[in-house]
């Protein structure tokens, strides 16, 4: 097994790489790593799945939690290309 560390602070992506992020069920990013997702394509307004080089994933209502989750590795599943931050 390929065992990666995640940095302490992503400043840039390669192309095949995706930051995934916890966001609020409303999509507005602006606090933490939200924040920081905006420099890598989060949409402002969009709370879930891919958006430029991030995928969002509602974390805030933790009986929503696991479906969001599950839906994630499932789209992680199907794109063995990518490198997930």
């Amino acid at each position: 097994m390929n065992e990666r560390i995640t940095p302490s602070n992503i400043t840039e992506l390669k192309e095949n790489e995706i930051f995934v992020f916890g966001s609020n069920s409303n999509g507005v990013h602006n606090g933490n790593a939200a924040a920081t997702a905006m420099k890598f394509g989060a949409i402002m307004g969009q709370a879930v799945r891919i958006q430029g080089q991030t995928y969002a994933m509602p974390s805030k209502h933790i009986e929503n939690l696991k479906k969001h989750i599950d839906d994630f590795l499932l789209y992680a599943e199907q794109h063995p290309e990518y490198i997930f931050w």
